[in-house]
């Protein structure tokens, strides 16, 4: 019995028992911060288009209300309603497709929006608009 006390003694008088540590290297640390660098710069580049396509889709809302007897007319209001929204500088009205229908005008624009990352690496929107305009 007194051999038995003696082993239990020198286990606990003996050296610490090393344990395993946990936590992030310093590589670890690295690679996470460019990994969020690389999030935050790809949120930061992409949602300025979709803020500017939130209020391209109030203009056209607020355009479906509205009556109008001719194209012209109907880019006159796209003019007014993207200047009132502060894109007039990313849209041309000219550039919105209007079709005559039954009863009215189809409005419509299609448009790939771009984000330059860095260097020669862009992401790119596709977004689609259309409404209908009577007259």
């Amino acid at each position: 019995m007194e051999q038995t006390t003696l082993k239990e003694n020198n286990r606990s008088v003996g050296p610490a028992v090393s344990r395993r540590q946990d936590g992030m290297s310093l590589v670890g640390l690295f690679l996470a911060a460019i990994a969020l660098g690389l999030a935050a710069l790809v949120v930061m580049k992409v949602v300025p288009l979709y803020i500017a396509d939130q209020k391209l889709t109030s203009v056209f809302k607020s355009i479906e209300q509205e009556t109008a007897g001719s194209p012209n007319e109907i880019r006159r209001m796209l003019a007014k309603r993207l200047d009132i929204n502060e894109v007039d500088d990313k849209f041309d009205p000219k550039d919105f497709e209007i079709r005559p229908v039954t009863g009215g005008y189809r409005v419509t624009y299609n448009y790939d929006g771009r984000a330059q990352l860095f260097g020669n690496l862009s992401l790119v929107a596709a977004f689609k608009h259309q409404t209908r305009v009577s007259n």
